[in-house]
């Protein structure tokens, strides 16, 4: 038997935190870190490799982690992962 299932609603965090990668992705020239919003910093810092000398986040890194997080909102893990349950 087919069940329907509802369309999964995005926060509006999410939807920004989305909106940000997929501008990281599709620049041409490396973008800065100080064109990300403060409340997205964490979210991104989370898929960014360290920098060996400092143990902060590798700016190097930073279209990587737009890519991982545009493959969460893809398959809907990480930050994008419904913590509720499944309906049937």
């Amino acid at each position: 038997m087919l069940h329907a299932v509802q369309p999964r609603r995005l926060t509006q965090l999410q939807i920004d935190l989305l909106e940000h990668a997929l501008r990281r992705i599709t620049e041409i020239s490396p973008s800065g870190w100080d064109s990300i919003p403060v409340d997205l910093h964490p979210y991104f810092m989370k898929y960014m490799d360290r920098d060996a000398w400092t143990g902060q986040s590798d700016l190097l890194t930073l279209r990587e982690a737009a890519l991982l997080i545009v493959r969460d909102a893809i398959t809907q893990s990480g930050e994008f992962e419904r913590y509720e349950p499944p309906e049937y």
